[in-house]
């Protein structure tokens, strides 16, 4: 006689453990990519305004600056209309006291982490896929502007550095939301020892095997890609000059009719693939059109094959915004690999 309550109670448990995990899927998440939703009460906004713009404010010369987010403030009576976007900010200062925002961290992020906050405890929490999947989520819950200042002057790089990965990862499966150009892919591959993960649209716009030097198109809008190499590189001295001096060469001599201008000119260094890569950004213009855009160059040394490249990313979209497409041309530049590494060795790239 017991044997069958038991089974129910079984086939019960498993029903309700079934609609639990249903009940906390999280949908995808949705919105601009580029854009990013703080939400904050009217009391507290003056206050957190200008700490969280100064977090997540960076421009790019296209020559006009143009910022890598896009920031939309609201109120937490729509919080229902932003909790699955993106990029997602949720901010509250217990001083001064509303009953809005207060009540509304207190409800995402839970009562214990609240006062654990509010006592003197870390006042941010970040998270990725929090509210929705593929979304960045940065819960702010400070007892005073004070508080708040101080852990995001201390944290502001990496946090700016986890929204703008994030991005980058939606921009990934933008990119090669369609096919990719496994013809051209298998060119460079066979010809250059040089693999490059080619969004679809692409084609060559012009080759010159006597000057290392591919150019790669796709518009409209306008979007080039640009791969050049220096044999034997462990004999280049790579410093800022002296990228500065082969830019300008590939601009005018490779592109062709094409310059570098020296304003917006910036050099930061990264890590991709392995190579600890320089970065040049700025601005091009053309000699004899009325064009000009933003560029990027990833410049770095492979010792294995003992070559210098130059991996460049140029835009044209007169009027309309360029951020975005340069960031994508990113995501395709940072796919880049050679395909000579023999398995047993790794690839020594530091600069000298």
């Amino acid at each position: 006689m017991l044997i069958a309550p038991i089974r129910l109670s079984s086939a019960l448990l498993v029903t309700c453990l079934l609609v639990a995990v249903a009940c906390n899927r999280k949908p995808p998440a949705i919105g601009q990519e580029d854009v990013l939703v703080i939400i904050t009460s009217e009391e507290d906004r003056p206050l957190l305004e200008p700490l969280l713009t100064k977090v997540f404010t960076r421009e790019m010369a296209t020559p006009a600056p143009e910022p890598v987010f896009k920031i939309k403030w609201a109120s937490p009576y729509e919080f229902e209309d932003y909790r699955h976007y993106n990029s997602l900010v949720v901010a509250s200062l217990s001083n001064p006291v509303d009953s809005t925002c207060d009540l509304l961290v207190r409800r995402i992020l839970g009562a214990e982490r609240v006062e654990q906050a509010l006592q003197g405890g870390n006042p941010l929490f970040l998270a990725t896929d929090y509210l929705a999947r593929g979304q960045i989520f940065l819960g702010l819950t400070a007892h005073s502007a004070i508080h708040a200042q101080l852990e995001l002057e201390r944290l502001q790089t990496w946090i700016f550095d986890q929204f703008e990965q994030q991005l980058r990862l939606r921009q990934y499966k933008i990119v090669y939301k369609y096919r990719v150009e496994k013809k051209l892919m298998a060119h460079l591959a066979e010809q250059y020892d040089i693999g490059l993960r080619i969004q679809n649209g692409f084609i060559v716009v012009k080759e010159k095997p006597e000057q290392n030097f591919i150019w790669l198109g796709r518009g409209y809008p306008y979007r080039w890609l640009g791969i050049h190499w220096i044999e034997s590189g462990d004999t280049a001295r790579i410093d800022p000059a002296w990228a500065w001096n082969r830019m300008e060469y590939i601009a005018e001599e490779l592109f062709g009719d094409i310059y570098i201008d020296t304003l917006f000119r910036s050099i930061e260094l990264g890590m991709e693939q392995g190579h600890e890569i320089m970065i040049q950004r700025g601005v091009w213009g053309h000699y004899k059109q009325a064009a000009g855009g933003p560029f990027v160059n990833y410049l770095f040394r492979d010792r294995v094959q003992n070559r210098i490249y130059f991996l460049t990313g140029v835009v044209f979209n007169p009027g309309r915004p360029k951020v975005l497409l340069i960031k994508w041309l990113e995501t395709i530049l940072r796919t880049f690999h050679s395909f000579d590494r023999p398995a047993n060795k790794t690839t020594d790239t530091k600069m000298t």
